[in-house]
């Protein structure tokens, strides 16, 4: 819910990320740290919802991260370049 106060609240609805990678983002917004093992699992999500909503260190962990778990071959190598460049990621 969104508004001033009052009873003129109004839902704003995120549909473009996934509830739980929202709860993550909302958990290190507000001062928590997303462990390590949900990193690794929703690396490539968390590096898009961090992206969309401007949080360059969540981003930046993610993309380490990434780095350190993705194992690049030829068959994806394109693949990866292109999301990277697509989300201006330093690290990838």
């Amino acid at each position: 819910m969104c508004g001033s106060g009052g009873d003129n609240m109004t839902a704003v609805p995120i549909t473009d990320v996934k509830p739980d990678i929202f709860r993550h983002v909302l958990y290190y917004v507000y001062g928590g740290k997303v462990s390590d093992e949900e990193l690794k699992a929703n690396a490539k999500d968390l590096i898009d919802a961090a992206d969309k909503f401007g949080i360059v260190s969540l981003k930046l962990e993610a993309e380490a991260c990434y780095v350190k778990t993705a194992t690049l071959t030829i068959d994806n190598m394109l693949d990866n370049l292109l999301y990277a460049d697509s989300k201006n990621c330093a690290l990838l």
